[in-house]
């Protein structure tokens, strides 16, 4: 098993990025399935998507980051994988079949794409 090194720098904006990641996906799912805008529908959407990429994207992103490309398409693929996965049990638990409905697809798509663009801004610097 190889050693991998990983700075506090890394860690710091990773945290970050899954941060700002988890606040647009939640404004963007309630902004197109409500008709208002609640606060605290925003923070509790925020947290749990937080949680989700804290602890499925940001092994990925930290894994990835050791041969950093910004915008890569390679990348966003890898991103919608981890994303299909996590939606797809959350959908599961929710006794949902996730195939059946568009929200799994837009869900699966918007919450790569944002991950990914904060993560090519952010984190995906060439040293």
């Amino acid at each position: 098993m190889e050693k991998v090194y990983i700075d506090s720098d890394l860690i710091g904006r990773s945290f970050i990025c899954s941060l700002i990641s988890a606040i647009t996906l939640s404004l963007v799912f309630i902004l197109l399935r409500s008709t208002y805008f609640s606060f605290m529908e925003l923070i509790i959407f925020s947290l749990i998507i937080f949680f989700l990429y804290l602890f499925i994207a940001t092994p990925l992103q930290i894994k990835l980051n050791q041969k950093p490309k910004s915008f890569s398409i390679k990348y966003l693929l890898i991103y919608m994988i981890g994303s299909a996965i996590t939606v797809g049990i959350m959908q599961i638990i929710g006794q949902e079949n996730p195939f059946n409905s568009i929200q799994f697809y837009l869900l699966v798509l918007s919450s790569a794409i944002i991950f990914w663009i904060y993560d090519s801004v952010l984190l995906q610097r060439r040293e």
